[in-house]
């Protein structure tokens, strides 16, 4: 193999997959069961809903939820004018989904009590979760308007502006979040999701990903985010060893062994690459990506058959898949194929690929 040929391999395009999490909206600051303060109104009744709730962990969730609407329904009927008796209700009823009549009863606490920031707060939430977007984001507005140091109105805030596509804003209401209360990790993994996504700023958001992992040392999904977040700033080894970590908790998640085997591929371990790419193969026969990539681990191994073969079948699955055109190029290359290896740069050059053009001028220009 010449020296051009050698050096031809340097440019083997390895894909990593990007596959957006949704993440769920969770309650972020107050983390205490909803019956945490003891209601003194309303008798037995609201302190037997709390009990329940409390409690809820020996039997079925829900239906411990349900049992507990239940003494909250018998206790208004003792006292119709109990704001925390109507609240502690309708937060049961999120519990349960039941986001419907969870708004009417907020809106009755609300009508007993209209200075109470954190009801318009738990309304917005569950407005959200009804789609009533307009709606919530009114109430979380109101809720700050009542107290501008909470902390999860500002969260909720921001995971409505980021399901309306407004990353900006969600950005914003995140490190006003933070800037309320540091010492709470989802608003550092949302914040670090949109470094990474939207601002493509990837020390930014590995410094978010490092205080998740900082406070919640088990949480595997900030391994992943800090694994490609790793890959993409160019630390390869940190990335590998931060997916190996992930993937040992769950190991068929193919976005996480496609980036994890194109970080080998950046550090030679193209034996450890193609193991995770015959795993994503077995679960998903048809994912070109991991065909190109193990095509590209292959050649750097030498094994040009095999490259080849998986080359070949990328591009059969996805025609206008540019970076296997490149990648198979190099392995035409490598087998002393150059007119076959300049036809498939000039594919990827069709195809709006920006390293093609500067391949044909240095290897393929005296062939025109």
């Amino acid at each position: 193999m010449n020296k051009k040929t050698i050096t031809l391999f340097f440019f083997l395009i390895i894909i990593k997959v990007n596959i957006f999490s949704q993440e769920d909206d969770k309650p972020p600051i107050d983390t205490a069961d909803i019956a945490a303060a003891i209601i003194k109104t309303a008798n037995y009744k609201c302190d037997s809903a709390e009990l329940k709730i409390k409690n809820k962990d020996l039997k079925g969730f829900t239906k411990f939820y349900k049992e507990a609407i239940n003494d909250y329904k018998k206790a208004i009927k003792q006292n119709a004018n109990s704001f925390e008796a109507y609240f502690r209700m309708a937060i049961a009823q999120t519990k349960t989904k039941d986001y419907k009549n969870a708004i009417v009863n907020f809106d009755k606490s609300l009508e007993l009590d209209p200075t109470r920031g954190d009801a318009f707060r738990e309304r917005g939430i569950a407005q959200m979760e009804q789609g009533k977007f307009k709606e919530a984001e009114s109430d979380f507005t109101k809720a700050l308007d009542k107290n501008g140091e909470d902390a999860k109105s500002y969260y909720q805030r921001a995971l409505l502006k980021e399901k309306q596509g407004n990353k900006k804003g969600a950005l914003d209401d995140f490190n006003l979040c933070i800037e309320q209360y540091p010492n709470f990790y989802e608003p550092y993994m949302a914040r670090g999701k949109i470094y990474y996504e939207l601002k493509k700023d990837y020390v930014l958001a590995l410094n978010d990903f490092n205080k998740v992992i900082e406070m919640d040392s088990e949480n595997n999904e900030a391994y992943l985010w800090r694994g490609k977040t790793n890959y993409n700033g160019g630390n390869y080894k940190g990335a590998d060893k931060d997916l190996s970590r992930f993937l040992d908790y769950e190991p068929t998640h193919i976005e996480g062994l496609i980036t994890r085997s194109a970080a080998r591929i950046n550090i030679n371990d193209n034996s450890g690459a193609v193991r995770d790419l015959d795993e994503v193969i077995k679960l998903e026969p048809k994912n070109f990506i991991a065909l190109t990539n193990r095509g590209a681990a292959k050649g750097a191994m030498k094994n040009f058959a095999g490259a080849m073969e998986d080359l070949d079948l990328a591009i059969k699955i996805k025609f206008d898949y540019s970076s296997a055109y490149i990648n198979r190029a190099s392995i035409k290359f490598a087998s002393g194929d150059k007119k076959g290896a300049c036809k498939d740069l000039e594919k990827a050059d069709g195809l709006n690929n920006e390293k093609a053009y500067d391949l044909i001028q240095r290897y393929c220009k005296e062939l025109k």
